[in-house]
């Protein structure tokens, strides 16, 4: 919220309290009509936009994040990424105050049930980085002799995790590094190949937190609606009639739109014509049908027993979400949209939004069973989801609001922010004055996004965002999107990602700096030019403010 409409409130509330209230016959009766609507508003900020007051629910969220750590699934990847992905603490703390009615007496118990049906599920590969060694050293006739020889370092990568919103998808390049070292008598080459992450996407799948809702805080509280559908089980059938070819095999293989990059194929491509009727393979309830990410135009379809299947880059759609199917029903036409190379169907199975090889269904290895089908309607989803959040953030709400006071109406808002920023890390101070300089952005107001984004963590994954159905990801902490746009190849190594220092560094200042110019071009001044451009990358005045508060104190510490 801005300062104009924070002062324009202030003081239109003031004005009418002086000027009408206090004279009028009905002064009491308004005010205490008055106080209960504030009592209301007061409660829903509390509930849904602001920090949660309550005491006892403050103590408790205290003890729930001491307990969560000791239920975070164990660390193995070479680059340390679980830590990205642990469980926030207020999602099982929000969950369990709504299965006990708002009963806030904490029930670590339910916690660390809810916490383990949760907890993120990490899928691996395993990959030798292999180092070429070139030694030459002088004989005593002066004559070089060399000898080459290998070394491999075994390195464990995440290939995808399942959560409770989604599943997020590792991308990743095969790249080399050099390095020469030469005397008199001696030399040396080395040529490592390595792999580097260059994105991430993300697909939203509730099939493990409205199992959580259904199994915690279903219609025995009364706090959320969930329909039940009985369902058939068995052997499912192929999602097509006639005999089309795999094109594609569930697991590693390199990705078709990056030659040089490596991705886990979470199900099988069939070289379908386009618009083939595509049919359902088992009964169950259409959870999803529209637009998903790079499935393009897609059917999910929910089945008993934590398991669903996924139809992807179809060309129409003749199923919604709600509707419940039977097995050999037409769900929509096979075709070419979304991350697709040509026309196929994308077929997969998840269970408990685990990805796992189709090909043992389809076979009759594996089957169906038939069961309770939960349907939980987004909004309550977002309910759960909004409470959660509001445990969590410590910014904007009505008690900033009303904090400041006339005698401050003068002094810029970031100085009245009482911000200890951490220390910049020495080796990111070159990248932010180089990408400052280059695109004529403060390296100071990088550093402070920087900060305020990750604490300068590259490999950072932001909080799930419902509005975008993704999270921000890297140290500049980017939409997939806006980085797509913006992305600059800052290290020079040919490979542009959010999750390189320099890359993010440069793609910010990039981003920055044409909202910036926007602004001067609309005559504003250089400060209020920055400030707009800063609001872009958080819209909200109160972020604009942070950062340019840490940025000061940078000044200070570090220089212009």
């Amino acid at each position: 919220m801005g300062d104009y409409l924070k002062n324009y409130i202030k003081n239109a509330l003031k004005r009418y309290i002086i000027r009408n209230l206090i004279r009028s016959p009905h002064f009491w009766i308004i005010l205490i009509f008055l106080s209960l609507l504030s009592f209301g508003i007061f409660t829903v900020l509390g509930i849904f936009d602001a920090t949660y007051q309550d005491s006892t629910v403050a103590a408790n969220g205290k003890t729930v994040q001491q307990i969560m750590p000791t239920l975070n699934p164990p660390v193995q990847s070479s680059d340390r990424m679980e830590e990205q992905f642990f469980l926030p603490w207020a999602i099982p703390y929000a969950l369990q105050l709504y299965a006990r009615d708002w009963n806030d007496t904490l029930d670590k118990d339910m916690i660390v049930n809810i916490t383990k049906d949760l907890n993120p599920i990490f899928t691996y590969f395993d990959y030798d980085e292999v180092t070429q060694v070139w030694e030459s050293t002088k004989d005593k006739n002066g004559n070089w002799q060399t000898k080459y020889y290998e070394v491999r370092t075994p390195k464990k990568y995440i290939s995808y995790v399942n959560t409770y919103a989604g599943i997020y998808e590792f991308h990743y390049t095969l790249q080399f590094t050099e390095n020469h070292t030469e005397s008199a008598d001696y030399k040396k080459y080395t040529k490592t190949f390595c792999l580097t992450k260059t994105g991430m996407d993300f697909y939203p799948d509730w099939t493990r937190l409205d199992a959580a809702i259904a199994k915690y805080a279903g219609s025995k509280t009364g706090n959320f609606t969930v329909q039940e559908y009985t369902v058939e089980g068995g052997q499912i059938i192929k999602p097509f009639d006639g005999d089309y070819p795999v094109t594609s095999p569930f697991g590693m293989r390199e990705d078709p739109k990056n030659p040089n990059s490596r991705e886990f194929h979470t199900g099988i491509d069939f070289g379908v014509p386009s618009g083939t009727p595509i049919k359902a393979v088992a009964d169950g309830i259409v959870v999803l049908a529209g637009e998903y990410g790079g499935y393009g135009k897609a059917v999910v379809i929910k089945h008993a027993n934590g398991l669903s299947t996924i139809y992807g880059h179809l060309s129409e759609i003749k199923v919604e979400a709600g509707k419940e199917v039977k097995q050999g029903e037409i769900i929509g036409l096979s075709g070419n949209t979304g991350r697709s190379t040509g026309p196929h169907l994308h077929f997969e199975i998840r269970e408990n939004g685990q990805p796992v090889d189709p090909s043992l269904y389809l076979t009759g290895i594996k089957t169906f069973s038939g069961g309770e089908v939960y349907y939980i309607s987004e909004l309550n989803r977002i309910m759960l989801l909004e409470t959660a959040a509001s445990f969590m953030r410590n910014e904007e709400n009505i008690g900033w609001l009303m904090s400041s006071s006339d005698s401050l109406a003068k002094v810029p808002n970031w100085q009245k922010y009482d911000i200890k920023p951490g220390e910049i890390p020495n080796e990111l101070i070159p990248i932010f004055k180089a990408a400052g300089e280059k695109y004529g952005i403060p390296w100071t107001v990088l550093a402070a996004i920087a900060y305020r984004e990750s604490s300068f963590n590259p490999n950072a994954i932001g909080p799930y965002l419902p509005d975008f159905n993704t999270s921000a990801v890297g140290m500049m902490q980017f939409l997939p999107e806006t980085f797509k746009a913006y992305g600059v190849d800052g290290d020079g190594d040919g490979i542009i990602s959010p999750f390189s220092p320099a890359d993010a560094v440069y793609t910010a200042a990039h981003y920055l700096s044409a909202n910036y110019n926007l602004y001067r071009g609309k005559g504003y001044s250089d400060i209020d030019a920055l400030r707009r451009a800063i609001w872009h990358y958080n819209h909200a005045w109160w972020y604009v403010d942070q950062v340019m508060s840490i940025a000061e104190k940078y000044s200070e510490k570090y220089g212009k």
